[in-house]
């Protein structure tokens, strides 16, 4: 699992989490189940319910009590038989958003404007707005050894201030624990949602994959977001170098990393392929994402991949 690093702190970005450009990008786009989802009310997203509505799904027998004005005619003139067209219902999504906001988050790289933690804020607002621009529930979890912000679903407008008020007041910290939470939060969604994590991942394989599963195994719809610092992806570092754990203060190691380079990269390339592979083994959409690219080109990038997933 790649090493926690840490440098001296250079102040934050000013940049509104609600930047009205970056809005007008992803506005154009959209956030749409890959999965079925529960309920009834009309909207993009295919249901796992049958009802009366737009899209054809099959025909059943005609049952006493049934409405006469649904039986297909052209059926019957051929089968001399009374058939019922049942549709598709299509429904409102609700999506739950988890963020990481554990000390590792806090990272910044030497090159880059954004920590991860300030980089995953406005990928959180961006997707919440999203979603409720398409008029579906949104809720937010903010998450380190445990739950420290939930935000209900709603579907309101005006449910995006308090999303952003909650993001603007939590700041990372603590020590991680992603897999007990996630597993907190399994269970506390009792109806079939889309989840998605935005996290640097920084938890051993062996406890993520379980909550994973746990996700899976109540039919929620995963979408995994791993944020990371392009020095935790290259390592550049050339001369003695103290890295102090940002989740344990009291831990240090001062090492010279051209001697640790190749020793630390096989070690995050062997992470995030245990990842990725459980990610396609779990059908989970899984994208990493560098601190290095711009936050909207790397979401609108992301959405617009979705979409043509989505059509084909």
């Amino acid at each position: 699992m790649p090493t926690r690093l840490q440098h001296a702190p250079r102040p934050s970005a000013s940049s509104a989490l609600l930047a009205p450009n970056v809005l007008a990008k992803i506005g154009r786009l959209e956030l749409a189940a890959h999965q079925v989802m529960d309920g009834y009310v009309q909207g993009m997203h295919r249901s796992s319910q049958l009802g009366f509505a737009l899209d054809f799904a099959q025909h059943r027998p005609y049952a006493s009590g049934d409405d006469i004005k649904r039986i297909d005619w052209r059926l019957f003139a051929k089968s001399d038989r009374f058939y019922i067209k049942q549709y598709e219902v299509t429904t409102n999504l609700n999506a739950c958003i988890i963020l990481d906001s554990s000390g590792s988050m806090a990272y910044r790289g030497q090159n880059e404007p954004l920590s991860k933690y300030r980089y995953s804020q406005f990928l959180t607002s961006c997707l919440a707005y999203l979603i409720l621009h398409q008029q579906d529930s949104v809720g937010l979890f903010t998450v380190d050894s445990a739950i420290r912000d939930y935000v209900p679903l709603r579907s309101t407008p005006s449910h995006l201030l308090t999303i952003v008020d909650v993001l603007e007041q939590r700041q990372p910290g603590d020590e991680s624990g992603l897999s007990k939470v996630l597993h907190n939060i399994a269970e506390r969604l009792t109806r079939r949602a889309m989840v998605i994590i935005i996290s640097d991942l920084f938890e051993n394989p062996s406890d993520l994959i379980p909550a994973l599963h746990h996700f899976r195994h109540r039919r929620h719809e995963v979408l995994l977001l791993q944020v990371m610092s392009e020095d935790e992806l290259t390592f550049p570092f050339r001369k003695w170098t103290q890295f102090n754990d940002l989740e344990n203060r009291q831990t240090h190691l001062r090492l010279d990393p051209v001697l640790m380079r190749k020793r630390y990269l096989d070690a995050v390339a062997d992470h995030l392929h245990t990842i990725r592979k459980t990610a396609g083994e779990l059908s989970i959409s899984h994208t990493l994402l560098s601190t290095a690219k711009p936050f909207d080109q790397a979401l609108t990038g992301y959405l617009a991949q979705r979409m043509e997933e989505r059509g084909q």
